[in-house]
């Protein structure tokens, strides 16, 4: 009888905790487009490598992601001390894996003036993310290695689900 008992007593704890397993897996968030949709800033540091030489560039930005993916916003640069206000658009590719890769052109006064690529991180539940610049060409098509970083925050945190 005890020998039942305690069978039953195992058998309801493991059959508890393998739901409790199972809920935690069924709400694990994922990230996507959807996700990391909403309004970001971001600071951009390091350095441009022209034929020159090396040139620091500096930069501080907000843009809005819709759900498809879609990016557009605005950002004041700084590229060896000269100063410009710039816009962009683009598309992001969010993984479920929170890696991100975003490509934007980037427009001063209406016109390209270059596109980039950056590898980024989804962190913080969203509420963050860090990248790289992985690629920088111009509009006539030259392309320049870069050791850029960048530190982005959602501007409105979502609430916790």
């Amino acid at each position: 009888m005890k020998r039942s008992v305690a069978l039953a007593i195992f058998s309801i704890a493991v059959f508890v905790m393998n739901t409790v397993t199972i809920g935690h897996a069924q709400n694990k968030k994922q990230c996507s487009n959807a996700s990391a949709a909403g309004k970001w800033a971001f600071t951009s540091t390091g350095t441009l490598i022209l034929p020159t030489g090396p040139v620091q560039v500096a930069a501080v930005a907000t843009f809005t992601q819709d759900a498809s993916g879609n990016v557009s916003g605005s950002q004041t640069r700084s590229l060896g001390g000269n100063v410009a206000d710039e816009t962009f658009t683009g598309t992001a590719a969010v993984n479920s894996d929170c890696t991100a890769t975003y490509v934007v052109e980037v427009f001063l006064s209406g016109t390209l003036v270059r596109t980039t690529t950056t590898h980024v991180v989804l962190d913080d539940n969203l509420r963050s993310a860090r990248g790289i610049f992985t690629d920088l060409v111009l509009a006539n098509g030259a392309s320049f290695p870069t050791v850029i970083t960048i530190d982005a925050k959602r501007l409105f945190p979502r609430d916790e689900d």
